[in-house]
């Protein structure tokens, strides 16, 4: 029965994961096999259209240690970070797979590209973009990646100010 409940929160979560909600706080949510990794993005002010947009990504991972236990070896996390128009894809797939697929396909832009977030612990980083003048409607997907597993999903939509 637990089982159960357990599935239908977690869908429950992830319906609500599907649809990016408009602005200023961000949708995470961590992989099953990550439960304490957090992620968020963030926009900094009124973003124009055709104007440079910065972007505040952080989170907080916890370790990961090679070899087991005790081994004092930790792997490294990084992200990942698309911006898309989000008339054509409007929603963040769960995975950076899928959202690769999307980059290869639909000609999404990847705006942040393997950026270290240390070993564990809390992390910030600062990405800025250039929009585009035409688009309006932007969805940021950030993705924090340990080797080839994906940690948390974070996905972030707003307009555009003319």
């Amino acid at each position: 029965m637990r089982w159960i409940a357990a599935a239908v929160a977690s869908a429950a979560l992830m319906a609500s994961f599907a649809g990016v909600a408009e602005g200023k706080t961000s949708t995470f949510l961590p992989a099953p096999a990550y439960p304490h990794s957090t992620l968020a993005i963030n926009v900094a002010g009124k973003p124009k259209a055709g104007k440079i947009i910065t972007l505040g990504i952080s989170g907080s991972n916890a370790p990961f240690e090679i070899g087991g236990a005790g081994s004092g070896s930790f792997l490294a996390y990084q992200l990942d970070a698309f911006a898309q128009n989000g008339k054509i894809v409007p929603n963040c797939p769960r995975s950076f797979a899928e959202e690769l697929q999307n980059e290869i396909n639909l000609g999404i832009n990847r705006i942040a590209q393997g950026l270290s977030e240390g070993f564990f612990g809390p992390f910030s980083t600062t990405v800025r973009i250039r929009s585009s003048r035409s688009v309006r409607n932007v969805v940021i997907c950030a993705y924090s990646r340990l080797v080839d597993d994906d940690a948390a999903v974070s996905a972030l939509g707003f307009r555009l100010r003319r």
